[in-house]
């Protein structure tokens, strides 16, 4: 794979189709994925290893390129910080705030927990939901179409790509 500056991650992926200014492209969980930590809950959704990224076409790729996606390092860790450490931390906080007020509410303190540490995690899912939205424009959370490593020969469903 061609390099690209140390701030930034990379993965190859296939075009499967173009928007505009923006391409849908697919990666394939591979060998270099074994080494990150993150690498199940990568696809824990259905346990698929494909995934599908829309990207800012850049490089004016088409429909069955092979092409190199990039995006900042300070992005993904900003992104992977919010996905996985604030709803942990949310649950967290929830339960055990929800434990010793649990029997204030009449509650035992197993089940002030269970109630409290879930509605806090609903809530900080719709806060990183609504956080996302307004993320999605910035720079350093945007997915990049840099480079076109080969030319489409029109078969856009077949996938052998390196992950990020």
């Amino acid at each position: 794979m061609e390099s690209l500056p140390s701030n930034q991650m990379q993965e190859e992926g296939l075009v499967l189709e173009t928007m505009g200014g923006l391409a849908q492209v697919e990666t394939t969980q591979q060998e270099a994925c074994k080494s990150c930590g993150a690498r199940g809950a990568c696809f824990a959704l259905g346990g698929d290893k494909r995934r599908m990224i829309t990207a800012v076409n850049q490089a004016r790729a088409k429909a069955g390129d092979r092409v190199l996606l990039a995006m900042p390092r300070k992005g993904v860790l900003g992104a992977s910080f919010l996905v996985y450490m604030v709803p942990v931390f949310a649950l967290l906080v929830g339960a055990s705030v929800g434990k010793k007020l649990g029997p204030a509410w009449g509650l035992d303190g197993q089940t002030g927990a269970v109630i409290l540490g879930a509605a806090c995690l609903l809530g900080a899912w719709l806060v990183l939901r609504r956080i996302s939205k307004r993320l999605a424009g910035r720079k350093e959370f945007t997915v990049k179409v840099v480079r076109i490593l080969k030319q489409g020969e029109g078969d856009a469903l077949e996938s052998n790509t390196a992950c990020l």
